[in-house]
């Protein structure tokens, strides 16, 4: 029987064992769909609670989708999960890549690697059409990822796909990220550090082969017709927002993936002079660039995260403003005598951290990589593992409104601490909802969806207006979300079904996107400036799906997935590390402060009902945050409900 999409093989390595095998991608899909869905599904099946981030157990599962390596735009992308160190607690978690790896991998055979077992030495896993290898690579261990990636480039061919991790990998920081071989990264939960953990340094990938499609002529139709407008409204032409921006300057040009449409807004910066030393630094600067008082000094930092491997977005949004801030009640002057900058008023927003000096940023990026001294050896674990073990545990106060739950993560598009952009009152309510039930930054595959997208379309946002006719609004949310009352800025807490609704709704549409796999900047759009009625085409996921498989499959089916999949997620999360509602409710604590563009508090109380709200809408249980049994079977998730009320653990 011909397969379309997906390439019908899971490659299986054991590291301990040296065994290479192959598994059947369709034991998985397309109930599970690809990606996400499916490494969720041998989570469940396989990943044991107890298991540890850096146990030699702990699956470290590198997955496509099967739109990945088609014309669909955005599908470069791939998914990475397994218990995630960086989380605090650790548990299981995901990343995921943007850039050309995931392609390559589909090119080779494969519709994801599962890495498990630790090597006695170092290794690399070289995959190339249809095969696989593990190669000894002690000469590439304690070298950058810039170093490993020109060496295996050279070894294998220019056109060879690399995943590899630097130093801070080898060294087991919970920061540690997987980079890319185009500068993309999983940058946040630690997986650099799981691939540490497991000896492996770096994952080649060579493949001359293609994505089979059922239906060539239609799937390339949707994709030449899907629209152009990316994830914001389209108000200045073509390329939306950013119509009026210069692509190019004499040391930057814009950048993209190599399987999307639309670029993104980040400038690639080349050739800038090092701000401390006498080399030329390349680097995109991505919404996780470090600030530094000058540009020079601001590249070669996210230069040297990248080679380094480790999360910029951590030390510049998490571990920077937290120091500041112990500096500030008198916890620390210096770092090992480079004087940490404080402002003069208090830090209760990202955007009061002073800039650091080029000096000082390379610095502690070197002492955090290298775990050198006290300080780079609690760092090296990220804000709030070293929170636990600096000042005596005094500094962990001033966690609490930067790393919401202190969950290991800054909080980010949920209108409060200020990374990602602003998101106005109310509408951070559903990105807040998502922030208390997700097991990491929801923006990572829902929330974007919301908050750069949807947002705008809203009748006021801020002090702006919507870019459609109030009708027209009203009439899409109707449409694609049942209630035309979720434009309503007027609408905050009553009814809580508008806020729950549509961060149920995009949460579920998540997990589609990081299953197909494609990216969330640009799906799903709900609104689009170009139609006569003012709503995008939100089956275009489920048209693709179709187009590409042979499975013809509606809009409502592929969502009903996209809830499988979340509620599984949440199932693993209560079976393996005892995830409640108690926990859930634990993330407010970090939102008790007026937010960043209006001043407004969340009334706990309130809030309170919209999570009763979502947990009704999504067949959870009310008392205890965790599936119904009726909502598991529903999901024809049965044998789930069954462990799960072993334990005692059903909700």
């Amino acid at each position: 029987m011909a397969i379309y999409g997906w390439t019908g093989k899971i490659l299986r390595v054991n590291l301990t064992t040296g065994a290479i095998t192959h598994a059947d991608t369709m034991r998985y899909v397309p109930k599970f769909v690809g990606g996400l869905g499916m490494a969720a599904k041998i989570a469940w099946d396989e990943l044991k609670p107890g298991t540890g981030a850096f146990d030699p157990e702990n699956l470290l599962m590198i997955t496509v989708g099967p739109l990945t390596g088609t014309l669909a735009s955005g599908a470069g992308r791939v998914e990475v999960t397994g218990i995630a160190p960086q989380q605090h607690p650790a548990v299981f978690s995901r990343s995921n890549i943007g850039g050309h790896w995931g392609a390559e991998l589909k090119y080779a055979g494969f519709d994801g690697v599962i890495v498990e077992g630790r090597a006695e030495a170092p290794v690399t896993l070289w995959i190339h059409d249809g095969e696989a290898e593990i190669v000894e690579a002690s000469d590439l261990w304690g070298q950058g990822t810039f170093a490993t990636t020109a060496r295996l480039r050279g070894l294998y061919g220019r056109q060879t796909r690399i995943l590899s991790i630097g130093q801070a990998g080898e060294n087991l920081s919970r920061i540690a990220v997987i980079q890319s071989e185009t500068g993309q990264a999983a940058g946040q939960g630690g997986f650099g550090a799981v691939m540490g953990s497991k000896k492996l340094k770096a994952i080649a990938v060579r493949g001359t082969g293609g994505v089979r499609i059922a239906h060539p002529q239609r799937f390339k139709e949707i994709c030449l017709n899907a629209s152009r407008e990316a994830e914001s409204p389209n108000t200045s032409g073509p390329e939306g927002r950013f119509a009026k921006e210069p692509h190019y300057g004499p040391n930057y040009r814009w950048r993209k993936c190599g399987f999307c449409m639309t670029p993104c807004y980040h400038r690639f910066y080349m050739g800038i002079p090092g701000a401390t030393d006498a080399r030329s630094y390349t680097a995109a600067m991505q919404c996780g660039g470090v600030h530094s008082t000058s540009l020079s000094g601001s590249v070669q930092g996210r230069a040297l995260c990248s080679d380094y491997g480790v999360n910029t977005w951590e030390i510049a949004f998490g571990i920077i403003p937290w120091l500041q801030r112990c500096k500030q009640q008198g916890l620390i002057q210096d770092v090992d005598g480079y004087a940490i900058p404080a402002p003069d008023h208090p830090i209760q927003y990202l955007d009061d951290v002073a800039t650091v000096s080029p000096e000082f940023l390379e610095h502690l990026i070197r002492i955090i990589t290298f775990r050198e001294g006290e300080m780079g050896e609690a760092l090296a674990d990220g804000g709030c593992y070293a929170a636990e073990r600096l000042f005596g545990g005094a500094g962990q106060p001033l966690l609490d409104d930067i790393y919401p739950r202190r969950c290991g993560q800054t909080e980010h598009w949920a209108g409060h601490w200020g990374p990602g952009g602003i998101c106005y009152w109310p509408w951070w309510l559903p990105p807040l909802l998502q922030w208390c039930m997700d097991t990491r930054d929801p923006a990572s595959d829902s929330s974007h969806q919301w908050t750069e997208h949807a947002q705008e379309f809203m009748l006021e946002w801020g002090p702006n207006k919507g870019h459609l006719p109030v009708e027209k609004v009203q009439s899409v949310c109707a449409r694609v979300y049942g209630r035309a009352d979720i434009c309503d800025p007027a609408v905050t807490y009553d009814p809580p079904e508008a806020r729950a609704i549509p961060a149920l709704w995009h949460s579920h549409r998540g997990m589609i996107v990081g299953s197909l796999i494609l990216c969330d900047y640009e799906n799903t759009r709900v609104f689009s400036m170009l139609t006569e009625d003012g709503q995008a085409d939100t089956a275009l996921m489920s048209k693709l799906f179709s187009a590409a498989t042979g499975g013809e499959t509606s809009e409502q089916e592929l969502d009903r997935a996209g809830e499988r999949i979340w509620t599984l997620l949440r199932a693993i999360d209560v079976r393996n590390h005892g995830r409640d509602r108690r926990v859930d409710e634990a993330t407010l604590d970090g939102f008790t402060y007026p937010c960043l563009a209006s001043g407004v508090m969340l009334d706990r109380a309130r809030f309170l009902t919209l999570m009763d709200s979502y947990y009704e809408l999504d067949g959870w249980s009310k008392a205890n945050g965790r599936p119904t049994r009726a909502r598991l079977e529903q999901l024809d998730l049965k044998e789930v409900a069954d462990e799960l009320e072993a334990m005692g653990r059903l909700g």
